[in-house]
């Protein structure tokens, strides 16, 4: 067996040293890293906030160098990680530490080359080749030691949690990792007000708050905001101002409130209209194929809906969709009740209109369309308080 793996070793030898010539994307060596697998994780900047999951790939590393060269023809978020920087739970699940990960933008022409260290509780880099990589790595450099702190709370409270430990000492350490996570968003934040004009700025104001985006978003410089970023920008925006909504709406989807109207697609395409149903109470049930816990409620919410269904109309309202997705989930559960899709227009989304910050979120009206309580989560809450208005 150690023969076959030293032979692979050998061999992979060969391929690096027989491609030092060629021109790659990415080269990379990172003392203590030795031979490992590394993960990659990526995605087009072009659609990094609409891609449900990264696309991933794993290379190997031989004496703590490989080389990766991008699988798209267009600039692409990576994020590698060495196999050898997780660290293993007390539960047997595996901890990734954010501060070992190597953050990358690699456009096709890119010839990036990285120097670093792998240490216990981050990673030290440096990368040349582009002012993007260049400065991000900088930046980072001056605050890394100081964040990856947080790495070791982190296993700090592993143990004691898992161990039924102090509870002061557990809410100490639970203050200390914040404070340690937060250093990176402040040393982000100071940059973006004094490099309004860079790449980086862009980057880093998609991963601020909604709230600290949307103050800095108008004061970008014009070729920034619409340059390789735009995409990211516009989403995270578009986020704000629905949170903005959101806030705005609560103050309307309470009890005894009349709940608005709207018009939405059913599954044949024709339009259904809420005040269409009259006479019956109304269950609007936000949820998505995406949703775990939604698809875990179903079996509960078919049994109610046999139950109830001559005195109460339950209507499915997939949010964050794709009509393939949507169908598929609704025949896949075999669901019974009238499904419709929401719209994708900030201005006729019922997921807004309707206050919905989590999933699943089912809101019970009466016969007057009248809010009589609001649910987020599943659980038996919903359940119980339809037994009492059935009863009732």
């Amino acid at each position: 067996m150690n023969q076959i793996k030293n032979l692979a070793i050998v061999f992979m030898i060969g391929i690096i040293a027989s491609s030092c010539g060629q021109k790659h994307n990415l080269s990379a060596e990172i003392e203590d890293l030795g031979n490992d697998t590394i993960f990659v994780e990526y995605a087009p900047v072009s659609q990094f906030y609409e891609m449900e999951e990264p696309l991933r790939d794993t290379i190997i590393s031989v004496n703590g160098k490989f080389i990766y060269d991008s699988p798209l023809n267009e600039p692409i978020l990576a994020f590698i990680f060495p196999k050898k920087g997780a660290f293993t739970r007390v539960t047997g699940s595996q901890y990734r530490p954010q501060h070992k990960y190597l953050v990358l933008l690699i456009k096709p022409n890119d010839r990036l080359t990285i120097n670093g260290r792998l240490h216990k509780f981050y990673l030290d880099y440096e990368v040349k080749g582009s002012d993007f990589n260049e400065n991000y790595s900088r930046l980072r450099k001056g605050y890394i030691k100081e964040v990856s702190l947080g790495a070791k709370i982190e296993l700090q409270l592993d143990t004691l949690m898992a161990n039924k430990g102090d509870k002061e000492q557990i809410n100490n350490l639970f203050k200390e990792r914040r404070k340690a996570n937060a250093i990176a968003g402040t040393k982000q934040l100071e940059y973006i007000k004094n490099n309004l004009n860079a790449e980086l700025s862009a980057f880093y104001l998609t991963r601020q708050s909604l709230d600290t985006l949307a103050k800095y978003y108008e004061n970008l410089d014009r070729e920034i905001k619409n340059g390789i970023f735009k995409n990211m920008l516009e989403s995270q925006h578009l986020r704000f101002q629905k949170y903005t909504k959101v806030r705005e709406a609560e103050k309307n989807i309470v009890e005894g409130k009349i709940a608005p109207n709207f018009s939405l697609k059913t599954l044949s395409g024709s339009d259904f209209e809420l005040n269409s149903i009259q006479g019956k109470y109304v269950v609007l049930d936000f949820w998505g194929s995406w949703c775990g816990w939604c698809i875990k409620g179903f079996p509960k919410m078919k049994e109610y809906y046999n139950k109830y269904k001559a005195q109460v109309e339950i209507i499915g309202v997939a949010c964050s969709d794709t009509e393939d997705k949507w169908k598929k989930s609704v025949e896949e559960n075999e669901l019974n009740w009238l499904q419709v899709i929401n719209d994708k227009d900030i201005n006729k989304d019922v997921s807004v209109m309707y206050a919905v910050q989590g999933y699943p979120t089912k809101i019970i009206l009466d016969k007057d369309k009248k809010i009589i309580a609001k649910f987020i989560g599943e659980s038996d809450d919903f359940y119980e308080k339809l037994d009492e208005l059935m009863k009732n």
